[in-house]
């Protein structure tokens, strides 16, 4: 069992565990699922962040948010692009395809994990992750 003693952090990791669960999941609406809870846990986590360490921002703009990271060499160009793009996929959802959403999940899914390690230094190995997933997954009685 992993202990995390930052409630922030739990909090974006059991969002992480949820939407893995949920992305593995056949059905087109748990995809949609997933992805909602994995692009709640990115706005959190970045949110977070920029509260922890620019107090006197106080925007509550995601682009300005993301601009902020990228500024602060916290995000690559190409990772802020990604995490826009998906965050305004999230207009569209209902309409996305199940192939289409099952890559976007997957690729979400990195970008908050690379998100964690980057803005709070919290890494987990591949193993790690699966069983903290299957922690998660237990703890719901799934």
């Amino acid at each position: 069992m992993f202990i995390i003693t930052n409630p922030q952090i739990q909090t974006i990791v059991e969002q992480l565990c949820f939407g893995t669960i949920l992305s593995e999941n056949s059905r087109k609406n748990a995809k949609h699922l997933a992805f909602i809870s994995i692009d709640d846990a990115i706005m959190t986590c970045i949110g977070r962040y920029i509260e922890t360490k620019n107090n006197n921002i106080i925007s509550t703009d995601f682009d300005i948010w993301l601009e902020l990271l990228e500024k602060d060499n916290k995000i690559t160009v190409y990772e802020k692009n990604d995490i826009k793009k998906y965050h305004n996929a999230r207009e569209n959802i209902l309409n996305q395809h199940e192939i289409l959403m099952t890559e976007i999940v997957k690729k979400y899914i990195v970008l908050l994990k690379i998100l964690l390690a980057y803005l709070f230094n919290f890494r987990l190995s591949k193993s790690d992750w699966e069983k903290r997933v299957k922690e998660y997954k237990q703890k719901l009685n799934l």
